[in-house]
């Protein structure tokens, strides 16, 4: 199977179930529910879809329910569309990408909040190699270890030339 079929059927589908969504299906509860995106099985029998939902008033679970009893009408559009010879099974899974977003930007600005920027010590371009004397490097590599490193790497260069 060519490897960019089911990238692009993921993205066909995925353009289909949300005009689906948006017009066709008269459910006032699975209004903004929008489909972020299509995973299919290599088989193509298999398809995952992520949800995601917008001031929705009901909650994930519900709506996933929703969507389970809608499938027949999502799979009579794919078929309609002659996209695919198999209509592939439905799953419906809550694509929860903006809650860890939230969640990292809020833990990156804890963090930035630690640091206060008008510390006259505070340099965000610090250079390392002019903090670090050679002389600190010593205590973390010994000699022995580079000498080993660089046989590690003469022994490669030999077998290279064998071919």
């Amino acid at each position: 199977m060519n490897s960019y079929r089911i990238p692009r059927l993921q993205t066909e589908l995925n353009k289909l179930l949300n005009i689906t969504l948006s017009q066709k299906v008269r459910n006032p509860q699975l209004a903004w529910v929008q489909v972020s995106h299509v995973k299919l099985s290599k088989d193509l029998r298999y398809a995952k879809v992520y949800f995601t939902h917008y001031n929705n008033p009901a909650g994930t679970e519900e709506i996933r329910d929703l969507l389970y009893k809608t499938s027949g009408f999502f799979k009579k559009q794919i078929a309609g569309a002659k996209l695919m010879r198999t209509i592939p099974e439905l799953s419906f899974h809550h694509d929860n990408t903006e809650e860890r977003a939230a969640k990292v930007d809020a833990l990156l600005a804890r963090i930035k909040d630690r640091y206060d920027d008008d510390d006259d010590h505070y340099d965000p371009d610090i250079d390392l190699d002019d903090l670090l004397e050679e002389d600190d490097f010593d205590d973390y590599f010994d000699d022995e270890d580079e000498d080993d490193y660089e046989d590690f790497f003469d022994d490669e260069d030999e077998d290279e030339d064998d071919y």
